[in-house]
């Protein structure tokens, strides 16, 4: 007949000490990438473009005037400015001649030319290199796609208990095998993507040798910076406000960053509750080590002691998780589930020392068996 269960008073207070004194912090990070594509980057470019190839093939141009002091005999186009500019720096002027005619060595040479280097064009021209880094970084993920779903978690603590200061340290990781497939649905997904996707390279191939895109780049002009600058222009004309839009939603979306996430879990109101139960198992861990006795007799007192004191710990966190995750528990439920591992831990007991019984009982029958043989 079986002890009583009650539990060992001085098992409890150092449980009750552990857990008082313990200081953990978990980290859960995952890495995941979906097995389902988000496309609407796609839709979004293809929307633009046509919008984008109007004001690229008809762009803005605006006048600007030069003004360089050159050698006389250099200067192609002088005015009033000129001039002007020549009464005010009689340094320029090499003599006067008798008639009181000047005859200048220098002169200010004045330029009225078009450009393409205005600020919205300045846009475009930013606008279409996201573009290009953008389908850049995606196609490499349509290439190269796969299906993961890496995870790990770290948990350290520390405590006191019994007049001892116990650490842990614990790491846990989880990568998915190499050896899952890309589905035939999602493999078509992909395939149309690519096709639309080309098709917007050639709008941006075709936009690159335009005479307004030569001429920003070979004037190697800056791109703009966020945020973009609300003029007549992006706000009044429709091909432009299309392009804003496109030019939002790129930034918006780097930063959702939506099909990899690297982030630290946001577990919410749970964490304490999850947290908890790497706790208990901390402790789990500790009352294995101080049941390690080198005589068997003492290890399992130990271990059945300190099981009582678990198990009540284990109902308490389990139920706390129930009811916090909204299930309705009552008392004839639970006592039903421990009540049945009860009775099928009797029963493997039962059925294994029946086996025991019949290999001792076949061994006795054939030492018999051989002993009447020899008679």
């Amino acid at each position: 007949m079986g002890r009583a269960l009650k539990a060992n008073k001085e098992i409890k207070d150092t449980r009750d000490a552990f857990l008082k004194n313990l200081d953990s912090k978990m980290d859960y990070r995952s890495l995941y990438k979906s097995d389902f594509l988000v496309f609407d980057w796609i839709d979004e470019m293809e929307f633009a473009c046509p919008y984008i190839d109007i004001v690229v093939r008809n762009p803005k141009l605006t006048l600007i005037q030069e003004k360089n002091v050159v050698k006389v005999e250099r200067a192609k186009r002088i005015n009033v400015d000129s001039v002007k500019n020549l009464a005010k720096n009689t340094h320029y002027i090499n003599k006067v001649k008798e008639n009181n005619e000047v005859e200048p060595k220098k002169i200010l040479e004045v330029r009225n030319e078009e450009t393409f280097n205005i600020y919205e064009n300045r846009f475009l021209y930013t606008l279409i290199d996201d573009m290009t880094r953008f389908i850049r970084a995606k196609e490499e993920i349509l290439n190269n796609f796969e299906i993961t779903d890496n995870k790990r978690m770290e948990y350290a603590a520390s405590t006191t208990a019994n007049g001892e200061r116990i650490k842990l340290e614990v790491v846990v990781t989880s990568e998915s095998l190499p050896n899952q497939k890309i589905d035939k649905k999602l493999a078509d997904e992909i395939a149309k993507a690519k096709k639309r996707l080309k098709r917007i390279k050639d709008y941006i191939s075709s936009w690159y040798r335009s005479p307004m895109m030569k001429q920003l780049e070979r004037e190697h002009v800056k791109p703009i910076k966020p945020p973009l600058k609300k003029t007549n222009i992006t706000l009044k004309n429709p091909n432009f406000r299309i392009a804003a839009r496109l030019w939002d939603f790129l930034r918006m979306y780097d930063l959702e960053d939506r099909n990899s996430t690297d982030q630290n879990a946001n577990l919410n109101d749970s964490i304490d509750l999850l947290k908890g139960f790497l706790d208990h198992s901390f402790f789990i861990d500790y009352a294995v080590l101080n049941s390690m006795n080198t005589k068997k007799r003492v290890q399992k007192k130990l271990m059945s002691e300190y099981a009582l004191v678990i198990l009540t710990e284990e109902v308490h966190r389990i139920v706390s998780l129930l009811v916090s995750n909204g299930m309705k528990i009552n008392d004839e439920e639970l006592l039903g589930i421990i009540a049945k591992e009860i009775k099928n831990e009797k029963k493997e007991r039962i059925v294994g020392s029946d086996d025991v019984k019949k290999k001792f009982q076949s061994a006795i029958d054939e030492y018999l068996e051989r002993t009447q043989e020899n008679l």
